[in-house]
């Protein structure tokens, strides 16, 4: 399997490390980036493509690629997209695969021109065995219908200090901290409600990462991760972001189950845990302390896990990358194609989700999102 990175950073210098390590076969051949990142992470586990090509056209012209991994900042995603499908290669995209509902209506036209099996998405969370064992009460209807839903995604210090340093920090480069971060998130939320969200509300602001609560000593554990990359900057407290590093959401989805939804940059002790209260029982988990625990609607436990020592060695995304890669590698090599637990689509709607949280947040109002459904549909016609 020969393999074009757009975007050479850490993340898709691990992806393709994971990959590798399931398919000895897989080679990544070449890529495309001003300031590749991942050639560090590439070289200390010595497999730094040879080739490097200016632009994304001239890579496609000159290697024969069985997979395009896009791993470029956000804003160029619908781009990169755009050239890979129209060469007819296969391509894996980061999450968040567009920054705007423009580019997100864009995208399903091109989707409904080249098929929606054209492109994989790194949703990493369904691929989780979180999400594995999830579906598997939900199946057996252990839930039952699902009622209310609270949950959260928190960061560690040094991690929100590398947002506000990386281009994340910038809406236009990310689509904001909502979708850059917490799409993943939103997307496992979906899953779990069987639907889309019909309403959404939002509060949340810049409070932390601000000059008056620089800290006077261990200023080094905000930037303690080395930044090489494009428009990077060492600025922490005083940084020139304009996302958000606190917010708040509610979701009201079409089935009338409900979510409280918390995000914050700056935990000491970081968890990303949810909730999930349905009219036959309940289930409570967390993805980075491990466990996992469901009753019934008699208090009677009737699943109760700790998947935070199943992983050995492998931490990316709690082993869920090592899940996904297992997945999507069978998926790309067997005659017989397995179904992938979360698609291009879904990664589109938790998109509009995001942004429609956003907007919610900058508008001070209830946001309905049943027009952009509707326009949509109307463009994915496959």
């Amino acid at each position: 399997m020969k393999i074009g990175a757009v975007g050479f950073g850490n993340r898709i210098a691990h992806i393709y490390h994971e990959l590798s390590q399931i398919n000895k076969d897989s080679k990544l051949i070449a890529y495309v980036d001003p300031k590749p990142i991942g050639k560090h992470y590439a070289e200390k586990h010595n497999f730094f493509p040879s080739k490097e090509y200016s632009n994304l056209n001239d890579m496609l012209s000159n290697e024969k690629l069985d997979l395009l991994m896009i791993g470029s900042p956000n804003h160029l995603h619908l781009e990169h997209i755009t050239i890979g499908l129209n060469a007819g290669i296969k391509i894996f995209a980061e999450k968040p695969i567009v920054v705007d509902e423009k580019q997100s209506f864009e995208l399903a036209k091109l989707l409904s021109e080249f098929g929606q099996e054209q492109v994989l998405v790194g949703l990493v969370l369904r691929y989780s065995q979180h999400a594995r064992s999830v579906r598997d009460l939900i199946d057996k209807n252990v839930l039952g219908n699902v009622v209310s839903i609270e949950a959260s995604e928190h960061i560690m210090p040094w991690h929100g200090g590398f947002f506000m340093r990386n281009w994340r920090r910038k809406e236009k480069f990310s689509g904001g901290f909502m979708l850059e971060k917490c799409c993943h998130d939103l997307d496992f939320y979906n899953m779990i409600a069987g639907c889309r969200p019909k309403r959404v509300a939002s509060f949340g602001g810049r409070n932390s990462f601000i000059p008056q609560n620089t800290p006077n000593e261990n200023l080094d554990e905000y930037s303690k991760y080395n930044l090489f990359g494009w428009e990077s900057k060492e600025n922490v407290f005083d940084s020139d972001a304009d996302i958000v590093d606190h917010q708040v959401a509610i979701i009201e989805y079409e089935n009338g189950a409900t979510l409280a939804f918390h995000t914050n940059m700056r935990v000491p002790d970081e968890f990303r845990r949810f909730a999930v209260i349905g009219t036959n029982g309940m289930v409570e988990g967390d993805f980075v302390r491990g466990f996992l625990k469901a009753h019934d609607q008699q208090n009677n436990i009737v699943l109760d896990e700790d998947y935070g020592a199943a992983f050995g060695a492998s931490k990316g995304h709690y082993g869920a990358d090592n899940l996904m890669l297992q997945d999507i590698n069978h998926h790309l090599t067997n005659s017989e194609k397995m179904n992938l637990p979360v698609g291009v689509k879904d990664c589109i709607e938790a998109g509009i989700v995001a942004m429609k949280i956003d907007e919610s947040r900058k508008t001070g109002k209830i946001i309905d999102l049943t027009n952009s459904w509707n326009r949509l549909d109307e463009e994915i016609k496959n």
